[in-house]
């Protein structure tokens, strides 16, 4: 149990979403394993239900009586006081999120390409389609605004579905809500940052913690209650102070708290943990809260500190990073046999490199298309049309500054330039990977297939003298319980 929680609920799989009533009396949250649980808040277990697949959204009606919830298995469901079936409605795609208006009128849901928003008595009344899984929503007071995130990408519409802005952040969002008056717009992602927006997307101010910001609530009071990557709970004030912090001992996947803010809720791992908001420490320096104009598409091109943890577990869990040492000469290549894996992911060489290439986006060699990236001013005097060594100096550059995308864009015109460098299919192969899990942190086989074409090229074109795409093909069969064979 963390040092200073009230109580923890333990689960038999990992905690996805979690609600509070307004009272704070009672909790809801749903598993990896579809698993829904209504609790009292001294954490004893009201009932509990399964719907058979994983559940990404819940939320306590403001009756404080019913629950609402969504997940994989497509359905949006409410159950009443007793924990029996309501109402239920197919609608066709997996939920990732879901919100519920602070008067409890509407329910607006994040599905795999598009937000949708219903009634309290599950009639649909609009849908937006967005292409992209929306895996963070909110709502404002009767459904006036809603704002969801799906990738770098922000979306605001009005009360009829209809869009008022979108835009482009620096980095990928885990989670946006809404102040239920729409006094501000509250964001967490993978810049490890909560920014508080006004109602057109312009910044008021950030607090940077020390992982990636995976939940995020506003406050009664103008606040933010944010949950990290870094075991940490964080209570801001409307300026973006840190006025009290609790310590847990997992990643924060969500939050919750009551509406007086007296007890707050988070799922980290397999456990529910509650706190009495007097019981959390007063940091001894609170982070500054900053004020910033931010234009549409702006990138934050700030290079990172040393001890930043830029992406999922980067040098936290050996997971794996582009390789960085200086390039083999290709008379050191041996030739060498593409290898054997238990899973069928082996792919022909010659025909990924093919199809892989010619599917892949024409890469624009100017400026305009480089984008404004820090890594491209550094190295643009050095980079010569053909040469591969620059343009892997640039997908290591691009990769420092968190910037997946175009760190893949780099390597990938490396494979072009000159199929046969190991060193270009590696690092590519590790940009697949962890965009693949920004994109969809669950599909981890998904992941690990998007990454095993380009490395097994970058294990056949290096031959025994090149070893550095040993450990993560190790790594990456490890993640999917096979034994790789060298």
């Amino acid at each position: 149990m963390s040092n200073n929680s009230k109580f923890q609920i333990k689960t038999s799989d990992t905690i996805k979403c979690l609600s509070s009533s307004e009272n704070g009396m009672k909790i809801a949250f749903g598993d990896n394993s579809g698993n829904i649980f209504l609790a009292d808040n001294e954490g004893n277990i009201i009932w509990e239900k399964n719907i058979g697949e994983g559940t990404y959204g819940i939320a306590i009606m403001k009756d404080g009586n019913r629950v609402v919830c969504g997940g994989k298995d497509c359905k949006l469901r409410m159950f009443n006081s007793l924990g029996n079936v309501e109402w239920e409605i197919n609608v066709g795609k997996s939920i990732w999120s879901l919100s519920v208006d602070p008067n409890g009128q509407v329910i607006v849901i994040g599905t795999g390409d598009s937000i949708a928003m219903f009634t309290e008595s599950g009639t649909k009344l609009w849908e937006y389609d967005t292409r992209r899984a929306m895996v963070g929503v909110g709502v404002s007071r009767n459904g006036a605004n809603v704002v969801a995130c799906g990738d770098e990408f922000l979306y605001c519409l009005d009360s009829e579905g209809t869009l008022s802005w979108k835009k482009q952040r620096s980095d990928a969002l885990w989670d946006v809500d809404i102040e239920k008056d729409n006094n501000a717009i509250i964001i967490g992602g993978w810049d490890c940052t909560v920014h508080s927006l006004d109602l057109q997307g312009n910044e008021l101010w950030n607090f940077e913690t020390n992982g990636y910001v995976r939940s995020v609530r506003p406050l009664e009071d103008g606040g933010v209650l944010a949950g990290s990557h870094d075991h940490k709970i964080y209570k801001l004030n409307d300026k973006g102070e840190a006025m009290k912090i609790f310590d847990t001992e997992s990643e924060i996947a969500c939050v919750s708290t009551s509406l007086s803010n007296d007890l707050i809720y988070a799922g980290a791992g397999n456990s529910i943990l509650g706190f009495d908001i007097h019981e959390g420490h007063v940091p001894e320096f609170s982070n500054e809260s900053i004020d910033v104009e931010q234009t549409d598409n702006e990138v934050n091109e700030s290079p990172m500190s040393e001890e930043y943890e830029p992406m999922f577990g980067f040098g936290m869990f050996d997971e794996p990073s582009p390789d960085t040492t200086e390039i083999l000469e290709r008379d050191n290549y041996v030739e060498n046999e593409a290898p054997t894996s238990t899973r069928n992911y082996s792919t022909n060489s010659e025909n990924y490199t093919s199809n892989y290439q010619s599917s892949s986006p024409t890469y624009q060699d100017n400026s305009e298309n480089i984008d404004r990236g820090g890594e491209y001013r550094e190295f643009a005097a050095k980079v010569l049309k053909g040469d591969v060594k620059n343009y892997l100096r640039l997908g290591n550059a691009a990769w420092a500054e968190k910037r997946l995308e175009r760190a893949a864009e780099h390597f990938r015109k490396a494979t072009e330039i000159n199929p046969d460098e190991p060193r270009a299919w590696h690092n590519l192969a590790v940009c697949n990977y962890h965009l693949a899990l920004k994109r969809n942190p669950d599909d981890v086989e998904g992941a690990v297939e998007s990454a095993f074409g380009p490395l097994e090229i970058a294990k056949e074109k290096g031959g025994s003298e090149y070893t550095s795409v040993n450990k993560t093909l190790a790594f990456l069969a490890s993640q999917i319980g096979i034994e790789e064979k060298n």
